[in-house]
């Protein structure tokens, strides 16, 4: 029989000591790893003068293990206690990066990143199933939103202090020792966790196959109306997302060739205004639709993309910082959303397997949308793709409000 770890829970996220050790821990373990990307990009592009064949390698090396592997631990995480697998996870890419100080050749580090990145897949799937466990039913979106929150900070503090400090020191190292340091910290606080934190008896583990458990993961999914409707939402929005994203630097280009400083800028502005919808959100005390978020987080990043196809040589500066900020508001209301839709819809016991599916997926799509964008705009004008995309999701958004009543009018089998 599943132990609840919630039947004492605080009213409030912030008086939750078990959520602020985990959401901690999640702070200490994304900035390391942004960290760490900041550190082998320099060693790569600069000192090590490598090629930009090899170079596009690092994100591949990052991204792929999650495409064969999530899945695979998903099932493992929905056997053992999360806390064990948070801690080992957390304590052996600390190991890895590490590692990393010693190894002399390009080669070399790109196969110690795929064992690290293999080792992560184990991350996502248990620190979800710990939040699921740590938080009460009503707490779901505050909880979701926070990690969503500490996501988008980490993404704009972590590559500012690893340029702040190879600016200091021009040492890459250093970056990679805070890394080390960041995730064996991370592994600590996860240890004040309690232990009874734990998934379905023994009985049941023993006697399920691996396949078994495997399939049930994705019965889960595709027994739930809901759910894959949400899903296909959040993967539609991250592939226009991705297929633009790598892109807007030749779009800026084409628009304002002199000013090589506005790719930066409007990155920037991305990063706050995902912070800024993610934290509204934790703030949140009544429920909330779930695919009404992923409605507005498409219908807010297709019009930022929109905006951004039409925008010319005249443009100001804060118009393009503007459209910036609602393509991150778009950003963070998708990853609520979804993140807060496979929370509600899944069983406690199902959350690392439908998350590890979830991750194989979405990994997929951060490798393959890129590329099709490349070759999108070999084909294309880099304003048509970006006015074709918008359009997609503005669509996307804008029928998903005038349907939301039909598709969410009962929660049908679509295997029964």
């Amino acid at each position: 029989m599943h132990v609840s770890t919630t039947n004492h829970v605080p009213t409030s996220p912030w008086k939750n000591s078990r959520l602020l050790y985990a959401l901690l821990a999640h702070l200490l373990s994304s900035l390391g790893d942004w960290l760490d990307f900041i550190a082998l990009l320099t060693l790569f592009t600069y000192i090590w003068q490598a090629e930009p064949l090899l170079i596009s390698m690092l994100p591949v090396a990052y991204a792929f293990p999650g495409i064969l592997l999530s899945q695979i631990a998903g099932v493992w995480v929905d056997r053992w206690q999360p806390k064990r697998v948070l801690i080992c996870t957390d304590a052996l890419r600390s190991s890895c990066t590490l590692l990393l100080l010693f190894v002399p050749t390009p080669y070399l580090i790109l196969s110690v990143l795929l064992l690290r990145s293999s080792i992560g897949t184990f991350h996502l799937p248990a620190q979800q199933s710990i939040i699921r466990r740590i938080v009460s039913e009503n707490q779901l979106l505050e909880a979701t939103a926070l990690v969503g929150t500490l996501s988008q900070l980490t993404k704009i503090i972590g590559p500012m202090l690893g340029a702040f400090m190879l600016t200091l020191t021009s040492s890459y190292k250093l970056c990679l020792l805070l890394t080390t340091f960041c995730l064996a910290a991370s592994a600590l606080l996860l240890a004040f966790l309690p232990s009874d934190i734990s998934h379905s008896d023994e009985s049941n583990k023993k006697r399920a196959t691996f396949r078994m458990d495997w399939t049930e993961g994705w019965h889960t999914i595709l027994g739930n109306r809901m759910l894959i409707i949400c899903l296909i939402f959040s993967f539609s929005v991250t592939t226009i997302i991705q297929i633009v994203d790598i892109q807007i630097g030749v779009l800026l280009r084409e628009i304002k060739p002199l000013q090589q400083e506005l790719p930066g800028w409007i990155i920037s502005a991305i990063g706050l205004g995902a912070v800024c919808s993610t934290a509204f959100f934790s703030r949140i005390k009544q429920s909330i639709s779930y695919f009404a978020l992923l409605c507005a987080g498409a219908l807010l990043t297709g019009l930022a993309v929109l905006f951004l196809g039409l925008l010319n040589a005249t443009t100001p500066l804060c118009y393009f910082l503007l459209i910036g900020m609602l393509c991150g508001a778009g950003t963070g209301l998708s990853f609520v959303g979804v993140q807060f839709s496979i929370q509600k819809e899944t069983p406690s016991g199902a959350i690392g397997r439908v998350y590890g599916i979830y991750h194989s997926i979405l990994n997929f799509l951060l490798i393959a949308a890129p590329l099709t964008g490349g070759w999108l705009v070999k084909k294309h004008e880099a304003d048509h793709l970006f006015l074709a995309c918008g359009f997609f999701a503005t669509l996307l958004g804008v029928s998903g409000f005038f349907l939301r009543k039909r598709l969410v009018a009962t929660k049908e089998h679509l295997i029964k």
